[in-house]
């Protein structure tokens, strides 16, 4: 691995690690943070520009926590999670048909409390121009790890939310706070769960009401019209709606959105929202990427959809700056919810760029050519990708290219970059690109 800056000779591991280097007092919050992400092995970048000593949690490649086809802990999609069983990567659920349970099409007129979506309540002020996401799948399903949170883990990140230093809002809230220029407080904090599996309803929406916390679920319509037992009924999401939960799409099958062809997406997010109206009487417009894949074409179709922010799998705060079609998320599981990673992600900031490579989030050039600018001056930013091995170059004080030694494998690829922020907070950007 080589590190590299405008002026300076590339210089080995060993070099860095010899006395006085600046990697002396990163060497274990590197090794923690890659371990805690991707197991030993994984490739990182860093410039040694400035001689700053790192505290002892630094964060890198975040989990991306895969649903219900195939699960994926943010790593490539054919990683599985450390400690999670080889046969769930591949396939962790095969959902059994429910015969009981034959939801019925809400009429509108009969039931008004679902006719329309649910008004967004106001959101209260600051003077922050960023937020933090996090995403869940599963609540208290032990056999699936990767995208299961235990419930004891939930209480302590709830209790953590609940503790005072933040503020938890509804999803619409901050999307509409941050396209308005921000006016959010600090450390606002928004909470989504995909695919609507049923402890969702069973497990985590009583604690939620216990805290009054609100929440977002983005729903595969299709996973419900099928019946399955282990996802939520059409009954049940009615429950959440009139509850204020706010509900979101996420296609019809669960499909990998890049992979078909423009005329199969389109007919995916018409289908989806055909049995929105039918059901809850409303078709929501905010949106998430199933596994976190989109491409240019995608993001178009989305928003001709009509949908107004569409969230991916990529760790990062969102903000001002952010693709509103391909926002930022934390994925939290049972390998990545530990209180430290939690904490560190929930006082995240924006590492703020522009002009980011590749451009489309699918990528056509393997190994990809990845870089970006910053709009703020920087220094010790590392970056780390999930797959290869990378050179950093700082180009001037602004510019930031990463170059791997070869092409990276088929699936997702995520690369993260961060640097330490105002209060010690750490400022972070992610991307996650689909490899074909």
């Amino acid at each position: 691995m080589k590190f590299e800056t405008k002026g300076q000779r590339s210089s080995s591991v060993t070099d860095l690690l010899s006395p006085g280097s600046m990697l002396r007092g990163m060497v274990f919050g590197m090794s923690f943070a890659v371990g805690l992400t991707f197991g030993v092995g994984q490739g990182s970048a860093q410039s040694v520009e400035t001689e700053t000593t790192a505290p002892a949690t630094m964060p890198v490649a975040e989990p991306s926590a895969q649903s219900d086809g195939a699960a994926d802990p943010d790593l490539s999609a054919q990683s599985a999670a450390p400690g999670a069983p080889a046969s769930e990567t591949a396939a962790p659920d095969v959902p059994q048909p429910e015969a009981s349970a034959v939801d019925q099409a809400v009429d509108p007129a009969v039931d008004p409390i679902v006719a329309e979506k649910p008004a967004a309540a106001p959101a209260p002020a600051g003077d922050a121009t960023s937020a933090v996401v996090f995403m869940y799948h599963r609540f208290g399903e032990d056999e699936y790890p990767s995208t299961n949170i235990k419930i004891d883990q939930f209480k302590e990140h709830i209790a953590e939310l609940t503790s005072g230093g933040y503020t938890v809002m509804g999803l619409p809230q901050i999307v509409t706070a941050i396209e308005n220029g921000g006016g959010l407080p600090d450390r606002t904090i928004g909470i989504t769960i995909d695919d609507a599996y049923r402890s969702v309803y069973e497990q985590a929406w009583p604690i939620f009401k216990a805290h009054n916390m609100p929440f977002t679920v983005f729903v595969s319509t299709q996973q419900i019209d099928d019946g399955f037992s282990n996802y939520m009924t059409w009954d049940m999401v009615r429950d959440l709606v009139k509850a204020g939960v706010t509900i979101g799409g996420h296609s019809q099958h669960h499909s990998h959105l890049p992979d078909l062809d423009i005329a199969a997406v389109k007919a995916e997010l018409d289908h989806s929202a055909k049995r929105f109206k039918e059901e809850l009487g409303f078709v929501p417009d905010i949106f998430a990427y199933p596994y976190g894949e989109a491409n240019a074409d995608v993001i178009n179709a989305v928003k001709e959809a009509g949908y107004k922010a569409a969230f991916g799998q990529q760790s990062g705060a969102m903000s001002t700056e952010s693709d509103f079609m391909y926002l930022p998320r934390f994925a939290l599981n049972e390998h990545y919810g530990a209180m430290d990673r939690f904490k560190l992600a929930a006082n995240s900031l924006p590492l703020r760029v522009s002009d980011v490579t590749p451009g489309d989030y699918t990528l056509t050039r393997n190994p990809p050519a990845f870089g970006f600018t910053l709009k703020e001056p920087t220094a010790n930013i590392a970056c780390y990708p999930s797959d290869g091995d990378a050179t950093m170059s700082r180009l001037g004080d602004e510019r930031v290219e990463i170059r791997l030694d070869g092409p990276v494998a088929s699936g997702r690829w995520r690369i993260n970059c961060t640097a330490m922020g105002p209060d010690s907070r750490w400022q972070w950007f992610g991307m996650l690109y689909t490899v074909p």
